[in-house]
């Protein structure tokens, strides 16, 4: 069943015509299990016409849902950096603190001196 045709049915006859098709689906899976199923292919038509239905069902509802919600525009934020380089950049580096292995090596130094 195509979108348009649904969308000229009245609610009342979407949500027959879905209480039908999901009917018309559990039959066919019981057709599946017991090895009758001559054509497999239906199960996916039948499961997206249960989404069409379901979904122009909604239609109405998140219209009158949008024209409530209209969001005051805001400024939009600084857009990050995509890459942890381009991050970094932009941040100050820290000084290096030494190394305990060159700590160490220093004061070997020193001590050799004395």
């Amino acid at each position: 069943m195509k979108a348009e045709e649904i969308r000229k049915l009245t609610a009342d006859e979407i949500q027959a015509k879905l209480a039908d098709t999901r009917e018309e689906l559990m039959k066919l899976r019981f057709q599946q299990v017991t090895g009758q199923l001559t054509d497999p292919s239906r199960l996916r038509l039948l499961r997206r016409d249960i989404a069409r239905l379901e979904t122009i069902s909604r239609e109405p509802a998140a219209a009158v849902e949008e024209k409530k919600e209209e969001p005051a525009e805001e400024p939009k934020a600084k857009a990050r950096p995509r890459t942890r380089a381009k991050a970094e950049a932009d941040e100050p580096k820290p000084k290096a603190k030494p190394r305990a292995k060159a700590k160490a090596k220093a004061e070997t130094e020193k001590e050799g001196e004395a």
